[in-house]
C-alpha cells in the first residue's frame, strides 16, 4: 500500500508513533529512515528523523526483502565514516511498540551476545494458521 506510513491512526501518521518511540529510546544514537518515497522522507524529517539518503528504486518494491535494505542502509551510513554497531528494524507498521520495548530488545541482545532478537507477541487462538485455513483434499 503506497504511502502507508502517512496513514492517519488517531488523527497522526503512522510513521510518527515509531518516530516518538525511537526518539525516546536510550540505546539508539541515531534513528536513520530508508526510504524511496520524497513524501514519507519529509514527514519522517518532520518527526524530527534523519534521512541522509533516498532508497534506490532497485530496492523498494512491494517484495524486496528486508535484508538487502537493511545492508543499503548500513552501508550508506558507513560511506559517511560512521561505524554502525546495531541495527534496530523499526516499521512504523508496529505502532504500539514504546521506548522501553526498543530498550530492552537491545539490552537482550547485549546482554545476551544473540545475532539477533525479535519481539514476537502470543496470536489468540482465533487467529492462528490453524484456525483461518482448512486444507480441503478434494481441491488440491
Amino acid at each position: 500500500m503506497p504511502g502507508k506510513h502517512l496513514v492517519s491512526l488517531a488523527g497522526r501518521p503512522l510513521l510518527s508513533y515509531t518516530a516518538d518511540a525511537a526518539r525516546a529510546s536510550r540505546a539508539l544514537d541515531r534513528v536513520i529512515v530508508s526510504t524511496d518515497d520524497p513524501g514519507i522522507a519529509a514527514a519522517a524529517r518532520g518527526c524530527g528523523l534523519e534521512v541522509p539518503f533516498l532508497r534506490p528504486a532497485a530496492l523498494a518494491g512491494d517484495d524486496t526483502p528486508m535484508l538487502p535494505v537493511l545492508q543499503h542502509a548500513v552501508e550508506a551510513v558507513e560511506r559517511a565514516s560512521d561505524r554502525v554497531e546495531i541495527v534496530v528494524l523499526l516499521q512504523p507498521t508496529s505502532p504500539l511498540r514504546r521506548s522501553e520495548h526498543i530498550d530492552r530488545a537491545v539490552a537482550t541482545l547485549r546482554d545476551t551476545l544473540a545475532d539477533s532478537v525479535v519481539s514476537v507477541v502470543e496470536v489468540p487462538h482465533q487467529f492462528t494458521p490453524e484456525s483461518l485455513m482448512r486444507l480441503v483434499s478434494d481441491r488440491l
